[in-house]
């Protein structure tokens, strides 16, 4: 099952609602259009919170995350890698392929199933 949260534009009005935990998350551009995938794990440094933070950070690395990502959402969960690849599996059936962002150099991106995105 995808993310049923609605989608929140970046900045949000205040960074400390978002939780300093693991969990999963995705970014969007202006249509709402997934354009990245991830996750916070056990050694992500303030979790969901600065994970995000970082994203949206001046001189963030990945171009495409820089240059689309406007909104996101994010669920907690301690199962952060099963969902994480739970949620990449299912875009990739309904698009065919991974999110834009996720396919940038540098990117890791998990095996699944029978064959590597």
């Amino acid at each position: 099952m995808p993310l049923r949260k609605p989608w929140q534009p970046w900045p949000p009005p205040d960074l400390r609602r978002i939780p300093a935990t693991v969990g999963v998350y995705e970014l969007a551009d202006d249509a709402g259009k997934v354009v990245y995938i991830g996750m916070a794990g056990g050694r992500t440094r303030f979790g969901l919170r600065g994970v995000l933070a970082d994203h949206f950070a001046d001189g963030a690395p990945n171009r495409v995350i820089a240059q689309h990502a406007r909104q996101f959402r994010y669920e907690v969960v301690q199962m952060y890698m099963s969902r994480y690849i739970d949620l990449l599996e299912q875009h990739y059936a309904a698009a065919g392929e991974l999110p834009p962002a996720n396919r940038e150099p540098g990117e890791r991106v998990p095996t699944f199933g029978r064959r590597r995105a």
